[in-house]
């Protein structure tokens, strides 16, 4: 676990959107990032809300001490109500997660960070190619920032994931190449590599 002061969260059950958390999104970033939105109910996430909005208030007290007492620009929430096409609210709200794929220490060592992702019972998915439309809890930190370009703000750091219903495709794993399970076939041994991988990046201070 972090050493860090940092506020964690962990979200009611949403639908995931844009989801990258068992490869990286590498596209604005060679280094890449793991990252997804997550659609909740508004009435059920407030708690959420209400964290981030004070992390918020740090940031801008942050921001006054840097500036010298003047207003600071204010970056964009990472959450917003989700709009239909006709541009009305839905009931719903966006979170915004996420974290480097990459984590370089301050005696410049580079650690792959890895997503945490559990099935509904706790148990870790090691082979699981999660997609958008996924049902999950997610765990995250809030880091509140300020930068003379961005603004005043808050990023929500992606922790882990919980998934309650998976939507799983592509060739990662076996199904994405059509094999189902089969009944008293050959087992495997059980593979660590990745949970320890996982449990070295999490403990990880960036």
């Amino acid at each position: 676990m972090s050493k860090n002061n940092n506020v964690r969260i962990v979200t009611p059950v949403g639908v995931s959107q844009y989801a990258w958390l068992t490869t990286p999104d590498t596209q604005f970033d060679a280094d890449g990032h793991y990252k997804t939105n997550l659609i909740v109910k508004s009435d059920e996430s407030q708690s959420v809300v209400k964290a981030i909005d004070n992390e918020m208030k740090k940031s801008v007290t942050l921001a006054k001490e840097k500036t010298k007492g003047k207003e600071p620009k204010m970056a964009n929430l990472p959450y917003e109500d989700e709009r239909d096409d006709e541009g009305k609210a839905t009931g719903n709200i966006i979170f915004k997660f996420k974290t480097k794929a990459k984590i370089i220490t301050r005696d410049g060592k580079v650690i792959p960070n890895k997503v945490a992702i559990f099935d509904s019972a706790g148990k870790p998915m090691v082979d699981a190619n999660v997609w958008s439309g996924s049902e999950m809890k997610v765990s995250a930190e809030l880091i509140p920032y300020y930068t003379a370009m961005a603004g005043a703000g808050v990023s929500l750091r992606l922790r882990a994931v919980q998934i309650t219903k998976l939507v799983e495709g592509g060739a990662g794993n076996s199904k994405g190449y059509g094999f189902d399970e089969i009944k008293d076939g050959y087992r495997a041994p059980e593979d660590k590599t990745f949970e320890n991988e996982v449990e070295q990046s999490q403990n990880t201070d960036f």
